[in-house]
């Protein structure tokens, strides 16, 4: 399950945060705060380094959003995006992916860092000389963050737009998809590691003690996300040539929609089982999980089965050919736990997280 906060949706492509931007933030209004001591109160410089953490947050956001749009343009679907504190992830399969517009995406990325960049720069020079609330100091802050992730994102280290294009160009010269992968994100790893060896020393020896700091925080978060990517596709590499009709089990329960709660509760609950597929004339009508039966015990005689479901136009659905990777990767985007193999409608099977974990822990048993 991947580190972070589901935020949402954005055009139908889900949006979480990682947990290096609460880290991330709490930095950013210490540095203000410390920056803008004895010039405004402690409280006005907390609020202003509050504004600034979530103008810098907006910054990331707008600049995914330019990328995301970039990959779509070309062709290359964008199933979900991670937001790190250097810029979001885009992800995008194996099998959408082609090295052109993913070269083309990662030059979007520096270049919207610093059209932001300009854009806080007219504003602090708009600002300077006035008597706001907002110094002029304050916006150059903003300025400063974005033009550092610009240039901290030209590293070749994956999953930074440098790693990006250094993995598109493996893929161009190697053919191999997965070990340009292994290889960018092994970078990853290096160059954190290096960061973060860089920011200790910079901290011990006599110095820029919150340049050190920065260094190793952001060395810190570079190689906790090149070892997320790196894990990703251990997992494909692990997956690859399985598909939904291989990992899909019909051990499913099927229940009828027009069933009253209390008349299914206890069995239900003494299943074992984690969710209940919802079938009319063979065609999928929902799914009833766990979390939807909580309710109130007055409900229960009244509440049917047809107003708990998920209905199955809500649902994620796989198809016989669909790798196992691919579905996998929508349990983490959306937070589920199991995906309907359908055909024409008609439920086939089951495709469940448990299966999935169980059988890539096997074969790391195995070492298959």
């Amino acid at each position: 399950m991947p580190r972070g906060i589901k935020l949402g949706e954005v055009f139908g492509i889900p949006v979480r945060v990682h947990y290096t931007w609460f880290i991330a933030s709490a930095l950013i209004i210490i540095t203000l705060a410390l920056t803008f001591r004895g010039i405004n109160p402690l409280w006005q410089n907390i609020i202003l380094g509050i504004i600034a953490s979530l103008l810098f947050f907006a910054s990331m956001c707008a600049r995914a959003l330019a990328q995301s749009s970039v990959a779509i343009n070309r062709g290359m679907p964008v199933r979900s995006v991670t937001l790190y504190v250097f810029g979001g992830v885009p992800r995008i399969t194996e099998q959408d992916t082609r090295p052109i517009p993913e070269i083309l995406m990662a030059i979007t990325g520096p270049f919207s860092s610093l059209v932001i960049a300009g854009i806080f720069y007219a504003l602090s020079y708009a600002l300077a000389g006035t008597a706001t609330f907002m110094p002029a100091e304050f916006i150059q802050w903003l300025f400063f963050f974005n033009i550092m992730i610009a240039l901290f994102n030209l590293i070749p280290a994956f999953p930074l737009d440098g790693g990006r294009a250094l993995r598109a160009i493996l893929q161009l010269t190697m053919r191999d998809y997965s070990r340009a992968t292994r290889i960018a994100t092994l970078t990853g790893r290096v160059i954190g590691f290096l960061l973060i060896a860089a920011g200790i020393l910079a901290v011990i020896l006599p110095g820029n003690w919150f340049a050190g700091v920065a260094t190793v925080v952001f060395g810190w978060f570079l190689e906790d996300a090149a070892t997320t990517g790196r894990r990703r596709a251990l997992v494909r590499d692990a997956l690859h040539g399985i598909t939904a009709h291989d990992m899909m089990t019909q051990d499913y329960t099927p229940i009828k929609q027009q069933l009253t709660f209390g008349l299914v509760r206890e069995y239900i609950i003494n299943s074992g089982q984690n969710c209940f597929v919802v079938i009319e004339d063979g065609k999928l009508k929902g799914i009833v999980t766990l979390g939807d039966i909580q309710m109130p015990e007055e409900r229960w005689e009244t509440a049917r089965i047809s107003d708990i479901m998920t209905p199955a136009e809500r649902l994620k659905t796989a198809q016989l050919d669909q790798p196992a990777v691919d579905l996998l990767e929508q349990m983490d985007d959306y937070d589920i736990d199991q995906i309907p193999v359908l055909q024409e409608d008609k439920v086939l099977g089951m495709v469940t997280r448990e299966r999935l974990l169980r059988f890539l822990k096997a074969r790391a048993v195995l070492k298959a």
